[in-house]
């Protein structure tokens, strides 16, 4: 081979190590802080209810069969408890309102958000995702009373 065509395969290589550094050290750093969010996802206007404007409202009769506790059922976290009443954040940032100090959990994991018809989790792009009723979920998804989420290897159930 020529040494012109020696020198490119070395550069190419070189380019090639350097772009393999450089997109795991932006997979370090999304896992480590998280992804960007925007303010008004961070910040709600004091006072304003969950429900989300154009949603109707819900009967008495349907609010009693909606999930109202989420309790870590396995985990270094067993037996804490949070209600369902606001969103609850998920991972191991300090700014998690269900703080899980397991290592397959991600910074900011999961968001469990009630609505006017049930509950919903939403996987925040996470490394290891989350599991409803042992199924990996990709879109926002329902779930109730009696079901089970699994993030990490922690296990969460769905009370009453």
């Amino acid at each position: 081979m020529s040494e012109l065509v020696l020198l490119a395969f070395k550069l190419g290589f070189i380019a090639a190590l350097w772009l393999f550094v450089l997109i795991t050290g932006s997979f370090i750093k999304t896992d480590l802080f998280g992804r960007k969010v925007s303010a008004t996802e961070l910040v709600a206007e004091p006072g304003a209810s969950p429900q989300v404007a154009g949603e109707p409202k819900v009967s008495r009769r349907k609010a009693r069969k909606l999930p109202k506790t989420l309790v870590v059922t396995h985990g270094p976290q067993a037996g804490q408890t949070r209600p369902l009443d606001e969103p609850i954040l998920i991972g191991r940032a300090a700014d998690c309102a269900l703080l899980l100090d397991d290592d397959y959990v991600s910074t900011r994991h999961a968001r469990i958000v009630r609505k006017a018809d049930g509950c919903v989790v939403e996987d925040l792009g996470s490394t290891n995702g989350t599991f409803v009723n042992n199924q990996r979920i990709v879109t926002p998804t329902a779930f109730g009373i009696g079901d089970t989420i699994r993030i990490g290897r922690t296990l969460l159930t769905v009370e009453r």
